[in-house]
């Protein structure tokens, strides 16, 4: 099964940068939720964002519910994108394809030079209430419950007729996922930057923590202040992470020029 997946097209002023962050929004989300961060982190980082079937540009495509399918598509292609020194981010369901996506590309020896995820840990992931087939109406009730949409995207009628199947397809994605499995997953090679927030009850500080068991590298867990999408909420969170990005990226650039 052939899965279209799309990127944000590279700025040309990005062409000398040294580092690539490539990024994965939460669920039913698309790259246009990363445009502050695609323009504001230019020239230094050239920032990617992945907008997958069913929403944004690919709206008009049917989304994907299984989890092999999406994610060797994914990798087909970002490993054009590993030619340089590059970190990989994933908020709330885009964190298990994050993840799922760097398990990939360590296996074909192209892992991330560091891993950011902004949700539970794999191993903590099992939803027991299954919400995906519900009827339109507890759907949408079980989304706002959780927190999991933005507020102005649910109040939009006409939007969220178009997302829906978007939706439906990423949480029957989460309801699969195999945690107990993920508990025996080889750790991965890269550092990961484990993120919060101290108010979002879905996501509590011992699930953010239980990524240190994901990595044989170094583990780093940061709490910042807002609820489940602080990441764009919070005025502090962009710049910080910007920061420890580069920080990261040209760090390991150095170590190529010296061991070169």
């Amino acid at each position: 099964m052939s899965v279209e997946i799309a990127l944000t097209p590279q700025n040309p002023t990005h062409a000398g940068l040294s580092g690539r962050l490539v990024c994965f929004p939460h669920a039913g989300g698309a790259a246009e939720r990363f445009h502050d961060w695609i323009s504001g982190f230019a020239p230094v980082l050239d920032v990617r964002a992945v907008t997958l079937p069913g929403r944004g540009r690919l709206m008009d495509q049917s989304p994907v519910e299984s989890w092999p399918d999406l994610i060797e598509s994914i990798v087909t292609r970002l490993q054009p994108l590993a030619d340089r020194p590059f970190a990989i981010f994933g908020h709330s369901f885009g964190a298990r394809l994050a993840y799922e996506v760097t398990r990939a590309l360590a296996d074909d020896e192209q892992a991330p030079n560091l891993l950011i995820v902004a949700g539970p840990a794999p191993q903590m992931a099992q939803r027991d209430r299954k919400i995906s087939g519900l009827p339109r109406p507890a759907f949408l009730a079980e989304i706002e419950a959780i927190n999991g949409t933005p507020p102005e995207v649910l109040a939009n009628t006409d939007l969220m007729d178009r997302m829906l199947p978007a939706l439906r397809a990423d949480f029957a994605l989460l309801e699969t996922y195999e945690a107990d499995r993920a508990s025996k997953h080889s750790p991965l090679p890269c550092p990961i930057l484990a993120v919060g927030s101290d108010n979002d009850p879905q996501v509590p500080f011992h699930s953010i923590l239980g990524w240190r068991h994901r990595t044989r590298s170094r583990f780093e867990c940061r709490l910042f202040a807002g609820d489940h999408f602080f990441p764009f909420t919070n005025p502090d969170f962009a710049d910080t992470l910007f920061d420890y990005v580069d920080d990261a990226l040209n760090e390991h650039t150095k170590d190529l020029h010296r061991a070169g």
